[in-house]
C-alpha cells in the first residue's frame, strides 16, 4: 500500500531552481536551447553554497557547545561531538565542491574533504565501502594509525583526526573567507544584471 500523499499545499518560503533552459517563474514556457548551452554560472553555484556555509557556521557553534560538556558528561558529550563534527564536515565538504566549481580553491579544501571522508567511510552510512588505495592515501595525509578503524579526538577548541589537529578558529577563518568569496561573486552578478531582487552587503 502506497502511503505517500501528494499535496498542492503552498509553503510560505522555499527554493526552486529550474533545469537548464527552463524559466523558473513560468515553467509552461518552451525550453530555451540557448540557455541549455550556457556554462554553469558562478553566482548560481555561490547561491547553492550559501545554505551549507551558514550550516557550517551553526555546526561550529554546536560542536563547541557539545565539547564544553566533555568534563561533566564525557560519554554522551563525546557522542554529541562526533555527531556535530560529522555534520560540520559534511557542510564544509559541500562548500568545497561549490567553491571549486566556481573556480576558487583554498589550502584547506583537501583537509576538509579528507576528514569528512574519514568519518563517512569509517563510522557512517558508507562504512568500509571504499577503495583501499584511496583510504590508505587519505590515512597517510591525516597521519592515521593503519591499525585503527577511526581515530578522532575532541576538545573545546579543536578536533584531532589521526595526527592532524584542526582548531575551531581555523574553520571559522575559512568560513569567513568562503563567505567573502560568495559575497564578491553575488555583488558582481548584481552589477552585471545577472541577478536582481537581493541586497548584497560587502564587509569593509
Amino acid at each position: 500500500m502506497n502511503m505517500k500523499k501528494l499535496t498542492s499545499r503552498k509553503m510560505s518560503h522555499g527554493i526552486k531552481i529550474s533545469h537548464k533552459g527552463f524559466n523558473v517563474t513560468d515553467l509552461d514556457k518552451e525550453r530555451s536551447v540557448k540557455a541549455v548551452s550556457k556554462t554553469v554560472l558562478p553566482h548560481l553555484l555561490s547561491g547553492l553554497a550559501l545554505p551549507y556555509l551558514l550550516g557550517a557556521k551553526t555546526q561550529a557553534e554546536r560542536y563547541v557547545f557539545a565539547a564544553s560538556q566533555l568534563k561533566a558528561r564525557p560519554t554522551m558529550a563525546t557522542m554529541s561531538c562526533l555527531h556535530e563534527a560529522s555534520t560540520l564536515f559534511e557542510d564544509l565538504n559541500t562548500v568545497v565542491i561549490y567553491m571549486r566549481k566556481s573556480g576558487k580553491d583554498h589550502k584547506d579544501h583537501q583537509l576538509w574533504m579528507d576528514i569528512r571522508n574519514h568519518i563517512r567511510h569509517a563510522v557512517r552510512e558508507e562504512f568500509d565501502k571504499e577503495n583501499d588505495s584511496v583510504k590508505n592515501e587519505r590515512a597517510q595525509r591525516l597521519g592515521l594509525d593503519p591499525k585503527l578503524q577511526i581515530s578522532i579526538g575532541f576538545d573545546i577548541d579543536a578536533i584531532k583526526v589521526g595526527a592532524t589537529l584542526v582548531e575551531v578558529s581555523r574553520i571559522k577563518k575559512y568560513l569567513a573567507w568562503a563567505e567573502g568569496v560568495i559575497v564578491d561573486i553575488l555583488a558582481k552578478a548584481k552589477e552585471d544584471g545577472s541577478i536582481e531582487g537581493i541586497r548584497v552587503i560587502k564587509k569593509p
